[in-house]
């Protein structure tokens, strides 16, 4: 019976300490997801630079096999046009079209055609997160040089810029 009456006498919280108690957990929750979203970015960063880098080793391993055993090689009115015949190039040139890098294997197609003559130089698997912003080729005594500009496709701030030199063999 006395334990009874001491349970019937206990009282709750104060309003004041039910405050506090709140105001605690809405501080912790804010701290966690501060510390989560920030997180997430630091994750998103990372993975776009190290797919970045793998995208940008993978394409200058597909310019250098195009550029270095390239013929031919002439610049009109801004585009480096070049023979390959591994590729069955014939004053061809590389063409930036919707975030892709293309092959026109021939001067005599425009640029914006979808035929035969337009090649992707990567398959379309490669970058499916990723596009290619902007790219320049440049060619003086024997060596290509030029840059390009890999963007992802979901936050456009996520960008950068790698520089290239090719030397041809012939």
């Amino acid at each position: 019976m006395a334990g009874m009456k001491k349970l019937i006498n206990q009282r709750g919280f104060s309003l004041f300490e039910s405050m506090v108690a709140l105001l605690i957990i809405a501080l912790l929750t804010v701290g966690i997801s501060t510390g989560v979203k920030a997180a997430a970015g630091i994750y998103k960063r990372s993975l776009f630079v190290s797919e970045g880098d793998v995208l940008a080793a993978t394409l200058d391993t597909a310019l250098s096999d195009v550029l270095r055993y390239s013929s031919s090689i002439s610049e009109e009115d801004g585009t480096v046009q070049f023979t390959n015949t591994n590729y069955s190039m014939v004053n061809g040139h590389l063409v930036l079209k919707d975030g892709w890098l293309y092959l026109n294997l021939t001067d005599e197609e425009a640029d914006d055609a979808s035929d035969p003559s337009l090649t992707l130089l990567l398959s379309g698997g490669i970058y499916s997160s990723m596009e290619i912003e902007s790219f320049t080729l440049n060619y003086s005594d024997g060596v290509f040089s030029g840059n390009y500009v890999i963007q992802s496709k979901e936050d456009a701030a996520l960008e950068k810029s790698y520089d290239f030199y090719f030397r041809t063999l012939s």
